[in-house]
């Protein structure tokens, strides 16, 4: 078998598993390259491997770079096979190339399409010597009469392979970057090492490298709607002719219009969205010269509404529809709904949002490695790179977040409720669709909430027409998503960019109950896999359910059967709800709607799981010991302190048990047993792991680890009798939560908890602005009045922004600081405290000597600690603060909090209050871990001195005027902790010292 250097002679090149070759490294015998590959792939080494035969030949105006190729083949651990693949694909290029149409000129094409060099250096001088000098490796030829093998039919096509290969082929590039000059990965320059990297996130020393999907032309822009801004002036201006032109006889046109003005337009912002009363406002307007003084057009709240109903619909004119089973049909369900195509487009279409879309899907890894991914949004997860590569080409997906959830409008009396349903798009990023203030969640409807007689109806046929009446009208609702998504929508996003948009359901957001109803499961059962009642509390999950088995059930049991009791009772017995004959989500395309049911933190969690674990606890304890324990926690950042225990609380809110899942595992550590601890640090471990707004496969399986750790131990509740079994659907369901993660991203994307949190806007705001009779229509008119004052006001943003868009760029605002920036009042709480009042009401003995001590650190030749023991401070008063505040270094960019410490001691209005604090005290200290970190107890916040007094004038420069606190330590912690409980511990306290 012949082989040779590349561009010595023109024969072809073929397979390398017979090459010998000589290595500069560990080891200089020689080894045939498939030997040498498979060192490579197992040895972390950076080999040296140059060439000393005969300098290569240029072909075209490169030199052939299979000796850097060679290099390139330092992996991190990469299979063999997949790099034979990709050196049998490089050879058939480099001999496709090797012709001599095209050795007699440069083709830069070829060379950057097949072989990935940038082309900078495509064009570089390439002297013989400026690869390869210094090395050592021959070819030695065997068989003078080898050709090159045909493709066998495990090959795959040559183009279609290379696509495949360019997607994971820097998995063959050194970690290592060379430096400039240096023989690296492919040409010398440092510039194609920088390419081969990716785009890296701009955080500090983040090494995560994103992957676009950009195949088929996803996320493309077929064309530019040249004419936006005549889009904005056909639905809000009112001066145009026939051919839509704005009528300039009176000047400029007003961008206010149908307001008079910018005041007549805030005027009548402030009265829709505060709502200070019509009576109020009418009474306002009413005082002489008040509407003259603003130049307002209206003169009573009835105009002002008038003006406002002229703003076009923000998201489509609402339907309603009257829904009758067909032998009650005296009674009537209502059903208030708009298009859901037309809620996207304005969300699509919004121009404050337009800046924060996502069109296409992302491979996230946490380094150049690629060999861990990491996901976060909903474009991070595997289920939109799936249904990307499924639809058309140029084609943009829209994945369709829908939420539903009944909700009582009333408080105590009256039994009003509201049965909304919510619509977002994962384009947008989750810390936008959380915020109401950014209304990037739209209410697309309201179901029926008439209650349904119980006359000459059986209960389980009640409760089926209850189900039936919820699918039909969701059908009615949502339908036009089902030819939306097979072949596409034209939409236009507020930059004017057109797409050809397929919206497609891809999470469905419910509680249990509703998660049941939805995916017509039986109740009981797993929504999401086949799990029977009796087998949930299995440590594995049973096989996927699938919307193609579940219509299968369905479509079976009409077929078998001859009566509506025989058809429930055929679902019943494979676990599918019995009472709906046609789901609402049948023939919704690239649907499944088994896999866009997702985990629920607020009901499943916290309101499930996590409220068992306290009654279990309770039980095994008893109430009074574990209240008992909790009074005794002192107050700390961040944690509520539950003075009177937990056990008297009832309707207990979610925020209410995040604060009791904080103190809980501390507080059981030394009364349960080893088992009892494992199972609960199990479960509350998953409960915050969870929650991690960024997972990636490292923190997945710290959270298989912790479920895994709860079945382990999970007999302890049964031995103790506080269990019979654990089929309990909400402890089932933690088996999804990894996969639903690397699907759909992060459960924050999902959360049941900002939907609710949406209630009060969109229906509980709605009811308390109507006269609470025949509220339905007065609620969605008080809405489509709220999104058109939205609406209008994104308009004049956009305006505003038009107009400076030619301005010269502002300057950057000045920094804010570090995060933790410390602040105090102005004053202090005690001016001038004698130093021996602070020591005994502070409970501080040793404040003045370590003051010595500290001052004398400030000393331009300092003295022993001893020797400064035994001088007199030079002041003996200090200005004494309680409290300071300080933002502690956020885990996630859209989170702000800030922190309140507090010092002090007793008085006639309470006892005294030292706070314990995590302190930065080395250099390895970061804002989240342990390490390098001290934990102490505030003892004394005060400040030096500016004067001295008697005479002495002023303070030394070096004395900072900062605040300093003087800190009681407590014992180091443990290098490693308990491994029960996991917690770390120390004892209190060890010595004082004054801290800065």
């Amino acid at each position: 078998m012949a082989k040779e250097v590349v561009g010595e002679a023109r024969r072809p090149l073929g397979p390398l598993d017979n090459v010998n070759v000589n290595v500069l490294g560990p080891s200089a015998s020689a080894q045939s390259l498939g030997e040498l590959v498979r060192s490579l792939v197992s040895t972390p080494l950076n080999w040296q491997v140059h060439v000393n035969a005969l300098p290569p030949l240029p072909i075209g105006s490169v030199p052939t770079p299979w000796p850097s190729w060679l290099i390139a083949a330092h992996p991190t651990c990469t299979a063999v096979s997949a790099l034979h693949a990709f050196l049998n694909v490089l050879s058939v290029h480099l001999h496709a190339f090797n012709a001599k149409a095209q050795r007699a000129q440069a083709d830069i094409v070829f060379i950057r399409e097949k072989l990935g060099y940038p082309e900078a250096d495509i064009g570089a001088s390439h002297s013989a010597g400026s690869l390869w000098e210094g090395g050592d490796i021959s070819v030695e030829e065997r068989d003078q009469n080898y050709v090159v093998p045909e493709p066998t039919e495990d090959d795959e096509d040559l183009e279609e392979a290379m696509e495949n290969l360019q997607e994971d082929f820097f998995h063959f590039v050194p970690t290592s970057q060379p430096r400039m000059g240096e023989a690296g990965p492919g040409p010398s320059t440092v510039a194609s090492t920088q390419q081969v990297q990716g785009r890296v996130l701009d955080d500090d020393e983040d090494t995560r490298v994103e992957e676009e999907y950009t195949a088929h032309g996803a996320g493309k822009v077929i064309r530019m709607n040249i004419s936006l801004h005549d889009r904005w002036k056909r639905l809000f201006y009112e001066g145009q002719d026939d051919d839509g032109d704005v009528d300039m006889a009176d000047g400029e046109p007003n961008v206010y219009e149908p307001f008079a003005s910018e005041m007549d337009w805030r005027i009548a912002d402030w009265m829709i969205k505060d709502n200070p009363g019509h009576k109020v406002f009418d009474r306002l307007l009413a005082i002489p010269g008040v509407k003259e003084k603003l130049g307002l057009s209206y003169n009573n709240t009835r105009a002002l509404l008038q003006t406002v109903d002229r703003i076009p619909e923000r998201a489509g004119i609402w339907k309603v529809k009257h829904l009758r089973f067909q032998d009650r049909s005296e009674q009537v369900h209502i059903i208030r709904y708009r298009d859901p195509l037309e809620a996207i487009k304005c969300l699509w279409g919004d121009p404050t949002l337009t800046q924060h879309m996502v069109y296409r899907p992302k491979k996230i890894f946490s380094d150049d490695s690629k060999t861990n991914r990491i996901y976060s949004e909903m474009w991070t997860g595997m289920w939109w790179h799936a249904v990307q590569s499924r639809l058309g080409k140029d084609a943009t997906l829209a994945p369709v977040i829908i939420a539903t959830d009944k909700t009582q409008l009333t408080q105590f009396s009256g039994g009003k409720s509201a049965y909304p349903i919510y619509l977002t798009l994962g384009n947008l990023p989750k810390s936008i669709r959380r915020k109401p203030s950014c209304h990037a969640c739209v209410l697309v409807g309201y179901l029926s909430v008439d209650k349904i007689a119980r006359s000459n109806l059986t209960q389980q046929e009640h409760r089926a027409r209850g189900q039936r009446l919820f699918h039909e009208s969701m059908r009615i609702i949502l339908g036009p998503l089902r030819e939306a998504g097979r072949k596409g929508v034209e939409m236009t996003g507020g930059d004017g960019q057109i797409r050809r948009v397929h919206p497609v359901i891809a999470a469905y957001v419910a509680d249990y109950p509703e998660q049941c109803l939805v995916a017509c499961s039986k109740y009981g059962t797993c929504p999401k896999c086949q799990s029977p009642a009796d087998r949930l509390q299995d440590s594995q999950m049973s096989p996927l359910r699938t919307q193609t088995w579940t219509s299968g059930i369905i479509k079976e049991a009409r077929e078998t059967t001859t009566t509506t009791s025989q058809f429930h009772q055929f679902c019943m017995l494979h676990d599918v709800s019995g009472s709906v004959y046609t789901p609402f989500w049948t023939d919704f395309p690239h649907t499944d709607i088994h896999l866009a049911i997702t985990p629920d933190v607020l009901h499943q969690l916290y309101q499930g799981v996590f409220k068992h674990i306290v009654n279990w606890c309770e039980r095994t304890m008893s109430s009074n010991e574990l209240d008992c324990r909790i009074r005794c926690l002192p107050p700390a950042y961040g944690v509520r302190h539950f003075k009177n225990g937990i056990s008297a609380l009832s309707q207990i809110s979610g925020t209410e048990r995040k604060n009791m899942a904080k103190i809980l595992l501390g507080c059981l550590v030394g009364i349960l047993p080893k088992q009892g601890i494992l199972a609960c640090r199990g479960l509350l471990d998953f409960i915050y792991i969870s929650q991690y707004s960024t997972h990636d496969d490292s923190t997945l399986k710290y959270l298989q680890d912790a479920l895994d750790l709860f079945h382990q131990n999970k007999e302890y509740f049964i031995h103790t009798h506080m269990r019979d079994h654990f089929n309990i659907p909400k402890f089932h369901s933690l088996l999804h939560y990894v996969q639903s993660i690397k699907l759909l991203g992060t459960t924050d994307n999902y959360n049941t908890e900002m939907f609710e949190r949406l209630h009060i806007d969109f229906a509980k705001e709605g009811w308390r602005a109507s006269n609470q009779r025949d509220e339905f229509p007065q609620m969605t008119r008080w809405l489509s009045r709220q999104e058109k004052m939205t609406s209008f006001k994104s308009y004049i943003t956009w305006m505003d922004t038009q107009k400076t868009s030619n301005l010269p760029p502002a300057s950057p605002p000045p920094h804010k600081g570090m995060p933790n920036t410390i602040s105090l009042s102005k004053s202090p709480t005690h001016s001038g405290k004698l130093i021996r009042d602070i020591e005994q009401q502070h409970h501080a003995p040793g404040l003045s000597a370590r003051l010595k001590e500290y001052l004398n650190t400030l000393l331009p030749n300092p003295t022993s600690s001893r020797s400064a023991l035994q001088h007199v401070l030079p002041f003996d008063c200090l200005d004494i603060f309680h409290s300071f505040k300080f933002h502690p270094a956020e885990i996630t960019d859209d989170q702000q909090q800030r922190d309140t410490i507090k010092a002090a001691p007793a008085n006639s209005k309470g006892s005294s209050r030292f706070d314990t604090v995590v302190v930065l005290h080395g250099e390895s200290a970061e804002s989240t871990g342990l390490s390098g970190t001290r934990i102490g107890r505030v003892r004394v916040i005060f400040k030096l001195p500016v004067s001295l007094g008697q005479g002495m004038g002023q303070t030394p420069p070096n004395w900072l005027q900062k605040p300093l606190a003087y800190v009681e330590w407590y014992t180091n912690l443990k290098s490693t902790a308990d491994p029960t409980h996991n917690i770390p511990s120390n004892q209190y306290p060890s010595e004082l010292y004054a801290h800065p």
